[in-house]
């Protein structure tokens, strides 16, 4: 990053904190983040070496940078501001990493306030902030709703309430993903343009159990312009069969679920989760997209070198039909992945480090040996991965044919039909090279069988191989 861009970063966060803070409540500012920097060698990204359409090569070697800042404005222990910045994952030589390229690089990913209600325990947060509905750890992020570690945030407002000190809460909020048009839409006549969501809810923790209820209910307008992954979490297939999508100009969308921890005699845990989501509804029949999703683990705690962990997952998949919708568990922002899977994006710490397995309409196993710990200052992790598909092969082959051909709206390799199989190896290993720096080495291998021609065209499946991938990188926490 430019020096001179950084220094100016700097200077505006001495003028919030030294020009806007008066003597009554003078700020504590406390600054921390990371850099990371790495190589990668990807090949058979997709499995065929192609994007997810088959129309381009891929590049197999790439070295990736990010930069994330927090700064922490602490007025007391009820009030502080939280303002993030970042130079998000790039590769050298492209957009701002390009030698002598005046891209403007740095950007703010979070900001939001944060105060405890006078004569309360009643908590507000404010503003562009991480967002996730409840989920269990093991499985990394939320199926329906993720923040992927505050990588994608939203804007929203959320209150915490305590109801039973230490034992029961309550979390509700309401955010504002989607507003196309903002203050004005393009003509006289009134259209949804937005999709706005609430939620609520009820953490309860007792001796060895915590339980997290909650629910969600968003209003998703017709004009609403989604980004193509939010899109095609939330939308069914048929509803690409006429320009307009859905007829209603509003439309409801609801889910529902709980995520389960539980500490089990002779050092077990039992971890999981289950959620149902219904969109559209009352739309035309072939708009609507209604499924469920759970996932289930079982971790040991009782040996010092190492966590041996099963976990498991299975969720609704597509009919043969486009005329009634779709049958998989509607998403907004997907960051779901059993811990260590190669398959999934799982909290790895480098970029590039996954196939990118969608987790609707499949199902699988995973046996994870998790916080290997031999040598001091190294850890692990290594899993062996199995999925296959739950989505019926004539509901895939139809949805490939109104929405624009593979890798518009499902891919072959991360959207599984019934007889399609993935297995994988991952492992991934952190040493302390000191207490601020670590060095990582992230390794993968996937390979997909049974892909069907007849949905994905024979070009792409005579083209499916081995993947492989290993990663080197550097990691500095301040």
């Amino acid at each position: 990053m430019p020096r001179f861009r950084f220094a100016a970063v700097c200077r505006v966060m001495a003028c919030l904190v030294f020009g806007f803070v008066g003597p009554a409540e003078a700020s504590t500012v406390a600054m921390y983040g990371d850099f990371r920097v790495q190589g990668t060698f990807f090949a058979n990204q997709n499995y065929t070496g192609w994007n997810a359409s088959g129309t381009q090569t891929e590049d197999r070697l790439n070295m990736w940078q990010r930069l994330r800042l927090h700064a922490d404005f602490t007025a007391n222990e009820n009030l502080s501001f939280r303002l993030g910045l970042w130079v998000n994952n790039q590769t050298w030589g492209h957009g701002e990493l390009t030698a002598a390229n005046p891209t403007v690089a740095i950007q703010p990913n979070q900001a939001y306030l944060q105060f405890t209600v006078p004569q309360t325990s009643i908590t507000v947060t404010a503003g562009y902030q991480p967002l996730s509905l409840p989920h269990s750890s093991v499985f990394y992020d939320s199926v329906v709703l993720g923040t992927d570690s505050g990588n994608s945030d939203a804007a929203a407002l959320v209150v915490n309430a305590p109801l039973i000190e230490g034992k029961l809460s309550a979390t509700t909020g309401y955010a504002r993903l989607v507003d196309t048009n903002r203050t004005y839409d393009t003509t006289t006549t009134q259209v949804g343009d937005e999709f706005d969501l609430a939620f609520l809810t009820l953490p309860l923790t007792v001796s060895g159990l915590q339980l997290t209820p909650w629910g969600a209910l968003g209003l998703l307008g017709r004009a609403a312009a989604l980004p193509s992954p939010l899109a095609n979490g939330l939308l069914a297939a048929g509803a690409s069969l006429t320009p307009s999508g859905y007829a209603n100009n509003q439309n409801a969308a609801v889910w529902t679920g709980a995520s389960l921890t539980a500490e089990l005699p002779a050092q077990f845990k039992v971890y999981g989760d289950t959620v149902y989501g219904n969109v559209a509804w009352a739309d035309r029949a072939r708009c609507g997209r209604q499924g469920w999703f759970t996932d289930l683990a079982l971790e040991y705690d009782g040996f010092t070198a190492f966590a041996p962990q099963l976990l498991g997952w299975a969720g609704s998949g597509e009919d043969a039909s486009l005329s009634n919708g779709s049958e998989r568990l509607p998403s907004i922002v997907t960051q779901w992945g059993p811990r260590g899977s190669f398959l999934f994006s799982a909290d790895q710490y480098l970029t590039q480090s996954s196939m990118s397995t969608t987790p609707q309409g499949s199902m699988g196993l995973v046996l994870n040996f998790d916080r290997i710990s031999l040598l001091p200052g190294l850890t692990s992790v290594l899993a062996f991965s199995y999925a296959a598909g739950t989505n019926s092969p004539a509901g895939l082959r139809k949805a490939v044919a109104v929405t624009g051909g593979p890798g518009a709206y499902v891919a072959m390799g991360q959207d599984l039909a019934q007889g399609e199989r993935l297995y994988s190896v991952g492992s991934e290993h952190v040493y302390a090279l000191s207490d601020a720096v670590k060095l990582i080495v992230e390794t993968g291998w996937a390979r997909g069988e049974g892909f069907r021609g007849s949905i994905w065209g024979q070009r792409m499946v005579n083209q499916a191989g081995n993947a492989w991938q290993g990663a080197l990188g550097l990691i500095y926490t301040f």
